[in-house]
């Protein structure tokens, strides 16, 4: 809902107009409530892993004019204020090498400012286990796959490309990123992602909260609005697929089919 706040010096002088009365010489202003509604990117990044473990929260908050005040808490664990992070946006954030929130519990968003009080909540996802090819081609698809991870309500597929040293040939590109949100349990990436031998190395992310699409109404309530979303993964999210040369010319439209 938009908030609706009246600035005290506004108040102030409304009332004091009142109590002298208005007249000809003096003119009474119409003090009208001013709508302010900040908005609030908040996200929970965690990876559960026996080698590094970790927890990685940022909330940023927007608003005209500038929040002075941004208090966060997580499931009653306070983040970190960092200040300005440019523009008109307020940045605090909570880092920690282990997994703070497991995956099915609920976790409560709660945001103060200059302009009031808002709340959110998401459940923290399962990971998603990828099934992925050991090796393919150049000019092949690459074809991820995996199972639904619990409460996700969608998934963010990204990787990188690299070349094999020596691969890419002079003054041609080294690496390819790719990037998907997808509600489906699958992904493909056709031939002009595939274009470089080396290593497709990335990973899968459940991810809880709206999902991120024009018009998408944002979970945040109260005196602000946005998103909060909660995402995880662990080893059995990530994928590393070897590109090899290109196929005999006989056999390469195989790769298109």
């Amino acid at each position: 809902m938009t908030s609706r706040i009246v600035p005290f010096v506004a108040v102030a002088a409304s009332l004091a107009f009142l109590a002298c009365g208005c007249s000809d010489d003096l003119t009474c202003p119409i003090v009208e409530p001013v709508d302010v509604l900040p908005y609030v990117s908040a996200r929970v990044v965690q990876h559960a892993d026996d080698l590094a473990s970790s927890t990685h929260a940022e909330v940023i908050c927007t608003a005209d004019p500038l929040p002075s005040l941004l208090i966060v808490f997580v499931n009653g664990r306070q983040l970190t204020y960092v200040g300005p992070s440019g523009g008109l946006s307020a940045l605090a954030t909570l880092d920690d090498d282990t997994v703070v929130w497991q995956s099915g519990v609920s976790c409560s968003l709660e945001v103060t400012t200059d302009y009031g009080y808002a709340t959110a909540a998401a459940v923290v996802p399962g990971a998603a286990a990828v099934v992925a090819p050991a090796e393919i081609s150049v000019g092949d698809t690459l074809k991820l796959a995996w199972g639904k991870a619990s409460a996700a309500d969608y998934y963010e597929v990204s990787g990188v490309l690299t070349s094999s040293a020596g691969a890419a040939a002079a003054g041609s590109r080294d690496e390819i990123t790719f990037f998907t949100t997808t509600r489906d349990t699958f992904a493909a990436f056709g031939p002009e992602m595939v274009a470089l031998e080396g290593v497709a190395a990335g990973t899968v992310t459940a991810v809880t909260g709206p999902f991120p699409e024009s018009g998408a109404a944002g979970n945040i309530s109260g005196d602000g609005w946005g998103f909060f979303t909660m995402r995880f993964t662990d080893s059995g999210s990530v994928f590393a697929v070897t590109v090899s040369g290109a196929r005999e010319e006989a056999r390469d439209m195989s790769a298109f089919r």
